[in-house]
Order: structure tokens, then sequence, then C-alpha cells
């Protein structure tokens, strides 16, 4: 299973977790998340520590799914251990995003 989303309603917070490979092939699991977003959605956790690579596709997806939780005020955190991914979401947000580098013992 490539991604895996919950819904925490007492923290009204999204928490979506990829793994494998981030391409087009989550594209259906990642426009399911953007219809769960409302308004009162306060913040979106995206666990990235199990992603191998990040396509663009994978890339562009994200991006999307960014704009539209960025257009609902949502506070959007990702989570990975890879610099080479942090580093790119954080160019393709210009930082917008709240990225916490993970390092493994």
């Amino acid at each position: 299973m490539p991604a895996r989303t919950s819904y925490i309603a007492e923290e009204e917070r999204l928490d979506l977790s990829f793994e494998g490979d981030l391409d087009v092939t989550v594209s259906e699991e990642v426009c399911a998340a953007c219809k769960r977003v409302t308004a009162n959605l306060k913040s979106c956790i995206i666990d990235l520590t199990a992603v191998d690579r990040l396509f663009d596709s994978g890339a562009a997806l994200l991006q999307m799914l960014h704009k539209h939780l960025r257009e609902y005020g949502t506070t959007v955190v990702i989570l990975s251990d890879r610099p080479e991914i942090t580093d790119r979401l954080a160019t393709l947000t210009a930082g917008a995003w709240h990225i916490s580098p993970l390092h493994r013992a």
C-alpha cells in the first residue's frame, strides 16, 4: 500500500503517509485527501519517512495538495529523514511548509 490516510476528528487533523515510490500512482489517494479538506481542518501531517524516491509527478501531487490546504489555512507538516526530499519540497513551496527533518539513529 503506497499511501494511507487517516482523519483524527478530535484534533481536526489529516494524516497522510506514503511509502515506496511517490509518483502518479498515488494520485487517487491524494485527490481523495483533498476532498476531505474542510474549513475546520487545522493541520495535516504528511509522513514521507518511508518514501524511497520522489518523482516529478509525486512532487506535483504534493504541491497541488499543499496549495489546496493553504487555501483553507491548514498548517502542513512534512516528516522526512531524506534531505534530498525535504530540500526539493522546500524549493517547490518556497519554504511555506513546516518540514521536520528526522534523523535515523
